[in-house]
């Protein structure tokens, strides 16, 4: 049976509803084993960055999870040939300093059956990139520089 539109949706909503709960492993249960995620930033270089396997995703999401808790809510969402496009909003507080990274972001969802089977997504990389730093290890002196 051929995936719709409510049930790719809800297979999207579901994943996010558990990670804004801190279930990791309840929001990786939605995705396929040998899954690809892409984001466009947040690789070693500042580049995009590519994980293979629900394993190696499941290590970076407690990674973030150990310095950060998120709320995500999809917003918009179109599904189409099994490919879905979606918006989705979002809160990101850092546990120890509290600063938080508020917006929107995109995703592309391919799904295999009733699971994902490849996430991109689309963020403002600098936004992004000056909130990791920020609440990183760097001095406050320094964390004040990166931000313009």
């Amino acid at each position: 049976m051929e995936l719709n539109e409510y049930e790719a949706r809800e297979i999207l909503d579901s994943a996010h509803a558990a990670w804004s709960c801190g279930d990791i492993d309840g929001s990786l249960s939605f995705y396929v084993e040998d899954l690809t995620y892409v984001c466009n930033t947040g690789g070693a270089d500042g580049g995009p960055l590519q994980i293979n396997g629900r394993q190696a995703l499941r290590e970076m999401l407690l990674e973030i999870n150990k310095v950060a808790e998120g709320i995500s809510v999809t917003d918009y969402f179109r599904f189409r040939d099994g490919v879905a496009r979606a918006t989705v909003e979002c809160f990101i507080r850092h546990r120890m300093t509290s600063h938080t990274l508020v917006g929107s972001y995109r995703q592309l969802v391919t799904y295999r059956g009733n699971k994902i089977a490849r996430l991109e997504e689309f963020h403002d990389a600098a936004r992004m990139i000056t909130f990791w730093r920020m609440v990183s290890s760097v001095s406050p002196i320094e964390s004040s520089l990166l931000v313009e």
